[in-house]
């Protein structure tokens, strides 16, 4: 039986990925066009793209249009665009944390709140599909912020968590009494090899922080209008053919079994409960923004309001 259909949905779009080394101007163009469709933003911030300019000039024209932003951090891996899966390691952790510091740096030089983290290509992917990578990228996330949102796929590992809570203790020290200051603010000032330590769970680790882990809010469950899924609720690879769509209809057809549904049609003709909360669409896909309005004014006509996560 059909779910009832949604009354509001998320539309949020990867944007922001050029820098001064990769101008790309067709890219920026794609993305102030296609920012009036769309209620949420993820803007790349130094891993796979991004530089202090295209990070400021797209924080500054999505709050102008009144859009939720988020940051999109990756593998530190520009020449495979983030795409390329590594191991978990200090120096990933580190990379991180100062995406997203610079992130959160330029977001108070602009004026704007951040509303969300999303990660980025195989950082993104490895979180889904790997439980042992999940709990690292909630504890890293939640370490730096503990109110921040974290996006990721619906019905994967990561969505699992449900939005941990991470809250340092040990032994009466608290993060917050150890440092005198919140998480958020404290996250950065932290001894960095005390920090990492506690992300990657060593057992010298252990011996200092503790994780007091439970479950809560945090989560949005988002789903893809231009990606084909496996039977297993994943993406389909993009090495493989179909992996994304670029024909409008289809797109659209997409997004109209997720929101008025609640399901997605898989690579096998199959059709599948998904809980969708947000809707990605790629900023890069060919006609992209045509999609985007395409998109827009067809939830408009359902009656289905366009809103970030909340």
């Amino acid at each position: 039986m059909s779910k009832e259909k949604t009354t509001y949905v998320d539309i949020n779009c990867d944007l922001g990925e050029w820098d001064a080394l990769d101008p790309h101007p067709e890219q920026q163009l794609r993305d102030r066009e296609i920012m009036p469709f769309v209620s949420s933003v993820n803007i790349a911030c130094g891993g796979h793209r991004g530089d202090g300019h295209s990070i400021r000039t797209t924080m500054e024209h999505a709050a102008s249009l009144d859009l939720a932003i988020g940051l999109h951090p990756s593998f530190p891996d520009r020449e495979g665009f983030g795409r390329v899966e590594k191991p978990w390691s200090d120096l990933v952790a580190e990379s991180l944390y100062n995406q997203l510091d610079f992130g959160r740096s330029l977001a108070r030089e602009v004026g704007v709140e951040l509303h969300h983290i999303k990660p980025h290509g195989a950082l993104y992917n490895m979180a889904s599909k790997y439980e042992s990578w999940a709990e690292k990228l909630w504890t890293l996330f939640r370490s730096w912020d503990d109110d921040i949102l974290v996006y990721g796929l619906s019905e994967s590992e990561m969505a699992k968590g449900l939005g941990l809570d991470i809250m340092s203790v040990d032994e009466g020290r608290s993060y917050e009494r150890e440092l005198g200051s919140s998480k958020s603010e404290a996250g950065p000032n932290l001894d960095e090899a005390t920090r990492l330590k506690a992300v990657s769970g060593s057992e010298e680790s252990n011996a200092f922080w503790a994780f007091d882990v439970k479950l809560g809010g945090g989560f949005c469950a988002e789903a893809f209008a231009d990606r084909a899924y496996n039977p297993n609720l994943t993406l389909r690879s993009r090495s493989k053919d179909g992996a994304v769509y670029s024909d409008p209809s289809l797109v659209l057809a997409q997004v109209q079994e997720m929101v008025l549904h609640g399901q997605v049609r898989c690579v096998d003709g199959i059709s599948r409960s998904l809980k969708v909360q947000s809707i990605c669409l790629h900023s890069d896909t060919p006609g992209a923004v045509e999609m985007a309005e395409l998109i827009a004014r067809s939830l408009k006509e359902l009656d289905i309001e366009v809103r970030p996560c909340s």
